[in-house]
């Protein structure tokens, strides 16, 4: 998410410490060959974690060529990416690397410093073709498992094979073959279960009852996968795997036809598993990443308890922080929403459609939402915003709809399907607000990557809150629009 990669960026050289125990890490170095790439300004730094909640930091590309990173980290050894340039490192607290970047050779970048030869021996298996993370071939869903089975056991065993020969060329130390050999498995087991949820939903909608016994192969996986959880460092492989595996747990509770389940069902599901911890961090963090901090409040408890592997605890308890810091002091980061940042003074044209609507209704609440006609959960939200706008007076709060996608004839007939031209509500349809052009720039400065999108403005036209949580159905937007009329 932005804000969190945003504010991350702000605090490289100077930060506060998370609430994990740890400390900092130095990562600095030099670009040869510049002018390869004139147009290279910044260097992005992520923590591999959970897909959308990235613990990110950007650095700027000094005139003399070199960079530098500066930022907080957990004691355990955990895997960061420099994007482009070293997509994995291997750093913990305490620790100090310098990188060596030739923008003519790109696949071998030099490393120095702590954990050198870890570092230098990954840089080698990853970026010299030995390591292929991705299975690229084509299976049909309703294809055999045995027929994927034997695909992607070949796969796992070439991959082995390369992974051989690394050994045997390079003879790099007992860590780098440790961690070599775990990456492989959590890859195979990321495509075994990426099938497997791909597998089971097909066997859904064709309403098939025979699950279990094709799923029998992939149920036996997971103490495997359990184990591999269990590991000194939990990697971008280990994180890739979680994605499938979540949602396999999911269509598996909807195939014993269990419809209401909660994601915290799914965490007491894998009671006394190491699997929990990820699921409760993974359910968490994505609450806190659109802004909501009443389920982390609420699950503090069982939080504090249960998730005990240290990069899950740095990055959900730095992923609170910083969005309290953001829901209580708002101003800089609406700022950049509105108005992009000094390298982005493109943002200060394109955005200007967004302020001017909220400019114009300066000393009230604004509410703004951004939604598709062919779009369910959109649409599930017009009758509770609806009710939203009955709830106040135009006097104290505004509320805008704006659709972003489909035909205008389609649009037409949902404000007339659901009487929305008979409420107070400021309905706009897209073309009549902006053109494509500055649409497609708007939704990629605010990150909107899925609607409906929601914005909460305060009278005095600064966001104090955004994204698809703040929904008109949550039960914390009237209380946090109270609180802005109050004011």
């Amino acid at each position: 998410m932005i804000l969190f990669c945003l504010i991350a960026s702000v605090a490289v050289g100077s930060f506060a410490r998370p609430a994990s125990d740890g400390g900092e890490v130095v990562i600095c170095g030099k670009v040869l060959n510049r002018d390869f790439y004139p147009n290279e300004r910044e260097f992005r730094l992520s923590l591999s974690y959970f897909s959308g909640q990235d613990v990110c930091y950007t650095a700027p590309l000094r005139d003399d060529s070199s960079f530098f990173f500066r930022f907080p980290l957990c004691d355990a050894l955990c895997e960061v990416s420099l994007a482009n340039y070293a997509p994995r490192l291997y750093v913990s607290a305490g620790d100090s690397l310098y990188l060596q970047i030739d923008f003519k050779d790109l696949l071998h970048p030099v490393v120095k410093g702590s954990r050198a030869a870890l570092n230098q021996g990954m840089q080698h298996f990853v970026g010299e073709g030995y390591y292929l993370p991705d299975y690229y071939y084509a299976e049909d869903v309703r294809a055999s498992g045995e027929a994927f089975d034997k695909a992607v056991e070949k796969g796992y065993e070439e991959r082995k094979q390369r992974r051989a020969d690394f050994l045997t060329r390079y003879s790099p130390g007992d860590d780098v073959a440790k961690l070599t050999e775990r990456m492989l498995l959590a890859d195979y087991c990321a495509e075994r279960f990426r099938y497997a949820r791909e597998h089971l939903r097909q066997i859904l909608i064709e309403k098939r009852t025979d699950w279990k016994q094709e799923m029998a192969g992939y149920e036996a996986l997971l103490p495997e996968v359990n184990a591999l959880l269990s590991d000194e460092v939990i990697t971008s492989a280990h994180f890739r795997l979680l994605y499938h595996l979540n949602f396999y747990l999911q269509y598996r509770r909807y195939a014993v036809g269990d419809e209401s389940f909660t994601d915290m069902d799914l965490v007491d599901e894998q009671q006394g598993n190491m699997l929990s911890q990820f699921l409760l961090a993974n359910m968490l963090g994505n609450s806190l990443v659109h802004n909501d901090t009443v389920d982390f409040t609420t699950a503090r408890p069982k939080y504090d308890a249960l998730v005990q592997v240290p990069v899950l605890r740095y990055a959900v308890d730095l992923l609170y922080r910083r969005t309290m810091e953001y829901l209580q002091h708002p101003e800089e980061y609406s700022h950049y929403l509105l108005y992009g940042d000094a390298s982005d003074s493109e943002a200060e044209q394109y955005m200007v459609p967004l302020r001017s609507l909220i400019d114009k209704h300066r000393g009230k609440v604004v509410y703004i939402d951004f939604w598709g006609v062919h779009c369910p959960p959109c649409l599930a939200e017009i009758e509770p915003m609806k009710k939203l706008r009955a709830r106040y007076s135009t006097d104290d709060v505004v509320i805008i709809s704006i659709c972003g996608s489909g035909k205008r004839a389609d649009y037409e007939r949902i404000l007339q399907r659901f009487s929305l031209r008979d409420t107070a509500i400021e309905s706009l349809f897209l073309e009549d607000w902006v053109d494509s052009s500055n649409w497609s720039k708007i939704r990629k400065h605010l990150d909107i990557d899925g609607i409906p999108y929601f914005l909460l403005v305060n009278k005095e036209g600064v966001i104090v809150n955004y994204g698809s949580m703040v929904r008109p159905s949550w039960p914390q937007t009237p209380v946090q629009i109270d609180r802005l009329i109050a004011k």
